[in-house]
């Protein structure tokens, strides 16, 4: 499931780029419009498996220091790779005081220097805070922890909404991706046969697909401009938690081993190194765009397909060499 899960990361990141005001509604908008409602469900899906990874087993306060290390120390090195790398090119120099304060101002917020590794803080917090969770969802209910769903749904609908109600800056603990880590969790407890349909996921898939393009093309039809409303940043909305669910049931409930062993072994080896991969294709996609100005014939699709699978291809190599190397094995992410 991380392979799946990176590889609609991926796609997304190999996207974004025609997603822009001055380019709304030319034929390259509307295939970044496209893949971009494809992918969305990559972060959720990530974030669900580790709750459907972790949640199931006892969490003890002394793991959480081992998991923490295993997520900071090869972001802490790729994020000083890109701080170097956006520092020069902004300044076309390298000044030791300046570098450092840059440093220091990426480590409170790394999204000054890649905007992904905001996913970095959001795992960490859900990884402090895993042995509680855990404890609680060990002695819960399944209808308690069904209420916690559906209240985080529907108070996630609206912040998604952005209506201005009071109420929701008070019950934010209620929303984020809290929802999606004890999601994992849920499906992968709760007995009920349509969760194991796999027709039943493919119609959600499909159905949050639409939703984010049909979405997205009407809101900025309305607005005479581009509208982003479905494209939010960490993806709580209803549209990217109707891809993940629909991903997580057909991938969960499919036999791999069963249709290609050899498939399945690939998918296994290439989600061990998923971590190592996001961390650094957004580096390797820059490299593509800016220094190589990777434009196939201004074809978006083709251009953004060909991409995707080089990135991925690419990165994967990069990581697994990482892995290989003594000094730089434990930034790997593997």
């Amino acid at each position: 499931m991380k392979t799946i899960a990176i590889l609609a990361v991926l796609l997304l990141h190999c996207s974004s780029k025609y997603l822009l005001p001055e380019c709304v509604f030319q034929p390259n908008w509307y295939w970044g419009v496209f893949f971009e409602s494809i992918s969305r469900f990559g972060v959720p899906l990530f974030i669900m498996v580790s709750g459907f990874l972790i949640l199931r087993k006892d969490q003890p306060i002394s793991s959480v220091p081992r998991r923490i290390k295993r997520i900071l120390i090869p972001f802490i090195f790729w994020l000083v790779i890109y701080v170097i790398a956006k520092f020069v090119m902004i300044n076309h120099s390298f000044d030791l005081f300046q570098f450092g304060y840059f440093l220091i101002q990426a480590f409170l917020d790394p999204t000054i220097a890649s905007i992904e590794f905001w996913f970095v803080y959001m795992i960490l917090g859900l990884y402090v805070f895993s042995p509680i969770i855990t404890t609680w969802l060990h002695n819960a209910e399944i209808y308690e922890i069904e209420y916690f769903l559906i209240v985080w749904a529907l108070f996630s609908f609206v912040g998604f909404s952005n209506v201005d109600f009071l109420l929701y800056d008070y019950l934010k603990y209620f929303t984020g991706s809290i929802g999606y880590f004890i999601l994992g969790y849920y499906l992968y407890i709760k007995q009920k046969s349509i969760l194991k349909n796999r027709n039943f996921g493919l119609l959600l898939f499909v159905a949050g697909t639409l939703v984010s393009f049909l979405g997205t093309i009407l809101s900025s039809m309305a607005i005479g401009g581009q509208s982003l409303l479905f494209f939010n940043l960490g993806d709580v909305t209803p549209n990217a938690c109707l891809q993940a669910i629909g991903i997580f049931i057909m991938v969960s409930n499919t036999d791999w081993e069963k249709y290609s062993k050899s498939i399945n072994n690939a998918a296994v080896c290439f989600g061990i190194g998923s971590y190592g991969v996001y961390l650094a294709n957004v580096l390797f996609i820059n490299i593509l765009d800016k220094i190589i100005s990777f434009d196939i014939m201004r074809n978006a699709a083709l251009t953004i397909i060909l991409e995707w699978i080089i990135v991925f291809i690419v990165c994967n190599i990069f990581i697994r060499l990482m892995s290989k190397i003594p000094v730089l094995d434990k930034f790997s992410g593997i």
